[in-house]
């Protein structure tokens, strides 16, 4: 694995990203009310919070949008899934939302998709996350 001890502030913003997201999925709870918990919660972890920020409020105001951005381009009869699943998704969306606002390298945003996908998804679903990526980013 990478050395990502530099990066690591947004490292941390990723996965408290899919974990915010993955929060907002479910929909008993609003954007702003869980943005403000996940500040709250998490003030002494170092983390990008700017980042953090502008990434949840663009998937969550644009979550229609990518969500069919995602849907259009995932390959599900070729790994054999009926529906993707949530965490995964928001892996996806994630990845996305950085590449529209970031302008983060592709690889980079492939990479750290695989790596939160072994972290919160379930088995396998990195090369699901990878194939998926590759797609969509190859597009954009």
């Amino acid at each position: 694995m990478k050395n990502l001890s530099k990066h690591k502030d947004k490292v941390n913003a990723r996965e408290l990203l899919v974990q915010a997201l993955y929060e907002f999925s479910f929909g008993h709870n609003d954007a702003e009310s869980i943005e403000e918990s996940f500040r709250k919660d998490f003030t002494k972890t170092k983390v990008d919070y700017i980042f953090f920020r502008n990434i949840f409020s663009h998937v969550t105001s644009n979550f229609e949008r990518l969500k069919s951005l995602v849907h259009q381009s995932a390959e599900l009869e070729l790994f054999g899934i009926r529906n993707i699943e949530t965490m995964e998704e928001n892996i996806l969306l994630l990845s996305l939302a950085e590449s529209e606002l970031e302008n983060t390298h592709r690889n980079i945003l492939i990479d750290e998709g695989v790596r939160l996908s072994k972290k919160f998804g379930a088995d396998n679903s990195y090369k699901f996350i990878n194939a998926t990526l590759e797609k969509i980013l190859e597009s954009n």
